[in-house]
């Protein structure tokens, strides 16, 4: 009789099953670095957090397990991964939505090319290549995208590192991050604690090792596959956007920031929204910050004006962000002077408090383009509208662009005037169609030719795609005003995949660049619903190149 009942339910969950689409496989990554496959430190360590992305990879929601040991399955959901015809079952942290899975590849795992699948409900999803290393850390940052603050706290404290909670020179930080390597014993359980490898922190231009800073770096000791680095922060390093990446045998992974201050100080102080809006956040009020660009970008090959979406495209940029003191972290804007940072670095900031200043802002000016600057999303407050990409027109001097907000949900109606810079840094030495290693320092030199931007802070970037442009890597560099030569590092410069080839017209392009650029005087704006807005203009002008 019991047989007779479960044949007569099993019936229409089978039929059901059919009907569901098996899981997809979009994306595996390292949790903390995010890094696509291709680039350094890519590959998924033995004993480290993954993510997998995709489609129908398990239920819309699912409890976590909250205490160690962790399983291997987890609502009707297991993984497979294969490497050298060995098949391993990594442990299964979390899943949400049926789009998202993190877990721990176990540390016996072989090294090598290999395959992942995910099982759901009896249906498995199409084999995704993987690349299983020894190692290959990625620090996690506190948006969890693997940009921006850097997931660092002080010690003993354990206080998670801001703008308005700064680290000192001297001061003992831990870094948190995944895939130092593998362990003895199961990576379900609460690991051993005890150094793993030999890393190298970058913090700011300092590398930080065994016997120079470095105290400690393993398994937390808390939860299974969560590394722990422990330095010394380096003295000389200071500003709200300090670099901070990790080197291990497997490479670079992702390069985070954390906030460094002189001692006795507990809030930094170059951040482009203000001191006194950094000490209001740290009073305990909310920060409402604008910040409005209109960006130009000049490359140029063998002498000649680059057209597409890799040459020469005008654009304009505005965010509108909420900040409280519980998500200073989120206040990301660059990095600190005299430092580079490497990935999509255009990226304002990572506010999750993002305000509705309407449905869409105008832009009038003599080389304007129709059309708004519409909203990434709706009640979003990212705007961005492409200008051009006629290579004859740029915006130039002398010329005046008004910005207007028609007034949204949190922001007052506005309206604002930039008058644009004459294009004044101009990189020099025969940058032009050379060739460079991303294993070695890279000195790049440059003239100016407006004086009345002397004073005016000089960004110098670059960029490499692969041929089919599925592999980006980008850098930028911050550097005092009047600065006419920088050293860009070579663990910034390995970040990026070797430079790709593109055929435009009879002419064979290289996928790379180098260019520089200067900020002009911001105006400042002001209406309800905003501390403070600020409204500038920057020229970036530069030559396709060839990273190898």
């Amino acid at each position: 009789m019991l047989r007779r009942f479960a044949l007569l339910f099993a019936a229409p969950l089978i039929l059901a099953a059919a009907g569901t689409p098996p899981p997809t496989i979009t994306q595996v990554s390292n949790a903390g670095s995010w890094r696509t496959a291709g680039l350094s430190a890519s590959g998924i360590a033995q004993g480290s957090i993954f993510t997998i992305l995709g489609n129908n990879l398990g239920p819309s929601t699912c409890a976590s397990p909250t205490t160690p040991p962790l399983p291997t399955q987890l609502c009707n959901v297991t993984i497979a991964v294969t490497v050298n015809s060995t098949s391993v079952a990594p442990y299964i942290y979390d899943m949400f939505y049926g789009t998202y899975i993190s877990a721990i590849l176990p540390s016996l795992t072989p090294t090598g090319n290999g395959t992942i699948t995910v099982t759901y409900n009896n249906q498995t999803s199409s084999a995704y290549p993987i690349q299983v290393v020894a190692t290959a850390f990625g620090t996690f940052t506190a948006n969890s995208q693997g940009l921006g603050q850097a997931s660092v706290t002080d010690w003993p404290n354990y206080n998670l590192n801001t703008i308005i909670h700064t680290l000192h020179p001297g001061d003992t930080a831990i870094l948190w991050g995944t895939g130092l390597g593998p362990i003895s014993g199961s990576d379900a359980d609460t690991p051993p604690v005890g150094n793993i490898g030999s890393p190298t922190v970058y913090v700011g231009n300092t590398p930080v090792t065994a016997g120079s800073g470095l105290l400690y770096a393993g398994r937390s000791g808390g939860w299974p596959g969560l590394d722990q680095i422990n330095f010394t922060v380096p003295q000389g390093v200071q500003g709200c956007y300090v670099p901070i990446a990790v080197e291990t045998a497997g490479g670079i992974g992702n390069i985070g920031t954390i906030a460094v201050s002189a001692p006795g100080t507990n809030t930094c102080s170059d951040s482009v929204m203000g001191q006194d809006l950094i000490t209001k956040l740290a009073s305990g009020s909310s920060v409402n910050f604008a910040y409005l660009r209109l960006v130009s970008i000049n490359l140029r090959f063998n002498g000649l004006a680059v057209s597409g979406a890799l040459g020469n495209g005008d654009y304009a940029r505005a965010t509108f962000s909420g900040f409280t003191p519980q998500t200073a972290f989120n206040a990301n804007y660059g990095v600190s002077s005299g430092y580079c940072i490497a990935g999509p670095y255009d990226v304002d900031d990572q506010s999750t408090a993002q305000l509705d200043a309407g449905t869409g802002l105008s832009l009038s000016g003599p080389l304007s383009a129709p059309g708004p600057i519409t909203p990434d999303y709706p009640g979003g407050g990212y705007y961005y509208l492409l200008l051009n990409q006629n290579i004859n027109k740029f915006l130039f001097s002398a010329y005046q662009y008004t910005i207007s907000g028609p007034g949204g949900a949190a922001v007052g109606t506005f309206s604002v005037a930039d008058t644009t810079q004459i294009p004044s840094a101009q990189l020099s030495g025969g940058v032009t169609s050379q060739s460079f290693s991303r294993s070695n320092d890279l000195t790049l030199q440059w003239t100016f030719s407006n004086t009345a931007l002397q004073n005016a802070p000089v960004i110098l970037g670059g960029a490499s795609f692969s041929s089919d442009q599925s592999l980006v890597g980008e850098f930028e560099c911050s550097l005092p005003a009047g600065t006419q030569k920088f050293t860009v590092p070579a663990w910034v410069l390995s970040t990026l995949p070797p430079t790709g080839m593109s055929k435009q017209g009879a002419e064979t392009i290289p996928l790379g660049y180098l260019w520089v650029g200067q900020y002009n005087n911001p105006t400042t704006f002001s209406t309800q619903g905003l501390d403070r807005g600020i409204f500038t203009d920057i020229f970036f002008q530069g030559s396709l190149v060839t990273f190898q």
